[in-house]
């Protein structure tokens, strides 16, 4: 009979199967992480053009920086629009100055002759109109007939409110392209103390004289305009991860296309260094994640079913983390201590801090690098796996969330401060962290018992059910069976202890011991220990027929095994306990009838012990019997007794595949010892067979 055992065998040797076990499964989570790490730099493409209006907001998947084309261009035209025009002198504005007022005076003269004339009676009306037509040119024909009627007074006021502004005028910059305005400015500069007609008259007369002291210079302003424009640095832009470039019912702008582009959004080409860098990170994380497994963890490593739930909670937890990275809040809602306690419960202390190492490195690398995210991950995983790891009781995980808890803030309030955040900031940290341990303990509770029945791994809490006397195929061993119940408790204690002294796992010990004979419940009469005082059956069966009475408890105990649907690593320790060891007795009854007995058939049917704990429970079951059933049981005796069975086992060759070391033999002979001896210890014989405390109360 075979049961398949639950551990795979310790040897190493790397065969060429086993090393393309190991390169496939390297390959495979690398490029699993691979594709996680990516997905932000493989977004979907939109097509768009400037002026289109969006059907959709469309969101950064990530952040980015990048110097804008378009907005340099237009900080820069304002720059170059900010200067102005250049000019330089046509000649110097003093000499212009007095041409331009010795122009004006020749004319004043000609005019104030010919009015001189008019008074005098030398010139009619009509000469007075022609001539003062001819001096005045810049007045138009309306003027000169109002001239020609003016009193010389007040010819005289006009000239000289009209010299008095074209002198001003003159005395400061009077550009050439900007001409007109400085004429129309001498009109409007004019005294209102004279008449309306006098005002239009001076300001005309003044505005006909006014010329240019300042030329425009096309070079000089193109130079001065180019220099603005080079000073003018280039403009960057940055977008922030899930910022909203365009909204729906938006006009995509020129700035929005370059947002768009650089994200990778336009076009399907993903950035080529992180991808780089993605890709070396998760090649090494894989190689060093699977090298521990294969190294380290030789119970997950060649056990299909652990390996495939340790790769599913690193990766699924990676998963949730990329969806969270670059989310300041979110990062720090992710429950992967979850995932840590759940792997430390269902696959050892060792796997579990690999899984939080593990998953630190995911929550850097999906975090722009960043350390914060690295510390709390991999602080709040070891804290909660210290403390889980120790659990009997349900109420451990409660204690897990509580540390876990005060891990969280810790981390976040003190990266919190390390950045300059504000109280509010920090605050809803702490909260994030909070939360996260409330979620991560919800987590754990529900996963790991599912998770356990799924993937066919025992539990810490289902083996203290399974040793709780009340359960149900205890309790049956106990009425039908009960001194091989007796016997299985007394075998549980001395494998727990010896299961301690060597590293083993003392509690799978006990409970597998608990369970070791349920096939003697089919019956229970062929067992010495359960006959109580009555005729022993095997004094009338053969050697041959004793033996194969005695070797049918381990296939009924497997027969009940599954009927009870009990886990395989329980149910594994029923056909090893014996292993192929020989019935020595029945063998040499068989000698002393004068039969010679084939050794075969007398054997159990095995297989051999596979794990330390299955050897230990082989030893402890041979050792309690036989102490058992010393008439002695001094020192001495129990001593000579554990020698001989352990060496018996040894020189049979059934520990051959257990894993264990000398060095564990002898710490196991000694813990026996020492459990024996204090079972069996010496006691007291008090007089009349009646304690002391009795015999006082009787003579009271």
């Amino acid at each position: 009979m075979f049961i398949t055992r639950t551990l795979a065998p310790r040897d190493r040797t790397m065969t060429g199967a086993a090393a393309a076990r190991l390169v496939a499964v390297t390959a495979l989570v690398g490029i699993a992480l691979f594709a996680i790490l990516m997905v932000d730099l493989i977004p979907n493409t939109v097509s768009v053009a400037v002026g289109d209006v969006a059907r959709e907001d469309i969101l950064a998947p990530r952040a980015v920086s990048f110097v804008s084309a378009s907005e340099t261009e237009s900080a820069r035209v304002n720059a170059e629009d900010a200067v102005e025009p250049l000019y330089v002198e046509i000649r110097p504005q003093a000499e212009i100055r007095s041409q331009q007022l010795a122009a004006f005076d020749a004319d004043v003269a000609a005019v104030q002759g010919i009015l001189t004339d008019r008074d005098g009676g030398t010139l009619s009306p009509a000469e007075t109109q022609a001539g003062l037509a001819e001096a005045a040119p810049s007045l138009r024909a309306p003027q000169v007939a109002i001239l020609a009627a003016l009193p010389t007074a007040r010819w005289n006021a006009v000239a000289t409110e009209a010299r008095r502004v074209l002198d001003q005028a003159q005395a400061g910059a009077v550009r050439g392209d900007e001409l007109a305005e400085a004429r129309q400015g001498a009109r409007e500069a004019v005294s209102v103390d004279l008449a309306p007609d006098e005002r239009e008259m001076a300001g005309d007369l003044a505005a006909a004289h006014i010329a240019a002291n300042l030329a425009l210079s096309a070079e000089a302003t193109a130079a001065a305009r180019q220099e603005a424009r080079d000073a003018v640095a280039p403009v960057q832009v940055s977008v922030q991860a899930n910022e909203a470039i365009v909204r729906a019912g938006d006009p995509i702008t020129t700035l929005d296309v370059e947002k768009l582009t650089e994200l990778g959004l336009t076009e399907p080409v993903g950035d080529v260094l992180p991808a780089l860098g993605y890709g070396l990170m998760a090649a090494l994380l894989a190689i060093l994640l699977v090298g521990f497994l294969w190294r380290f963890q030789p119970a997950i490593w060649h056990r299909p079913r652990s390996l495939v739930l340790f790769l599913l909670i690193l990766l699924a937890s990676a998963v949730v983390l990329r969806i969270a990275g670059d989310r300041a809040i979110a990062t720090y809602l992710v429950p992967t201590s979850a995932a840590v306690m759940l792997t430390g419960l269902l696959l050892g202390g060792a796997a579990g801090g690999a899984m939080a190492i593990g998953l630190a490195v995911v929550a850097g690398l999906v975090n722009d690098a960043a350390l914060g995210p690295v510390m709390y991950v991999a602080a709040g995983g070891f804290a909660s796996l210290v403390i889980i790891l120790q659990a009997e009781r349900l109420n451990a995980f409660v204690r897990a969330g509580l540390v876990l808890a005060l891990v969280n803030v810790a981390v976040v309030v003190g990266f919190g401060l390390l950045d300059g955040l504000d109280p509010t900031g920090i605050a809803q940290l702490a909260l994030a962290g909070l939360v996260n341990a409330a979620l991560s303990v919800i987590l754990a509770v529900g996963g790991f018992a599912v998770l356990g029945n799924v993937f066919g791994i025992l539990t810490v809490f289902q083996m203290l059910e399974m040793a709780n006397p009340t359960n149900p195929l205890l309790r049956r061993l106990l009425l039908e069976t009960p001194g091989t119940y007796h016997h299985s408790v007394m075998v549980g204690n001395l494998a727990e202890r010896a299961a301690e002294t060597i590293g083993a796992d003392p509690l799978l010990a006990r409970v597998a011991a608990y369970y070791h004979d349920i096939g003697k419940m089919k019956n229970p009469l062929a067992f010495i220990e359960n006959q109580a005082g009555g005729p022993n059956i095997h004094d009338d069966l053969s050697p041959e027929t004793s033996a194969r009475i005695i070797a049918a408890h381990v296939r009924d105990g497997v027969e009940l095994a599954q009927e009870y649907n009990l886990p395989t690593q329980i149910a594994g320790f029923i056909p090893q306990h014996h292993g192929t060891a020989v019935m020595g007795y029945f063998a040499g009854k068989a000698v002393q009838e004068g039969d010679e007995p084939d050794a075969n058939a007398f054997r159990y049917p095995g297989p051999k012990p596979q794990t330390r704990e299955a050897a230990i429970v082989m030893l402890a079951d041979g050792v309690e019997a036989s102490v058992r059933s010393l008439p002695r049981k001094e020192d001495a005796d129990i001593r000579e007794m554990v020698d001989k069975i352990v060496d018996g086992r040894l020189a049979d060759g059934q520990l051959d595949d257990s894993d264990l070391t000398l060095r564990d033999i002898g710490r196991i002979r000694e813990s026996f010892v020492e459990q024996l001896l204090g079972m069996y210890h010496q006691r007291i014989t008090y007089p009349e067979n009646v304690l002391p405390i009795e015999r006082d109360s009787r003579s009271a």
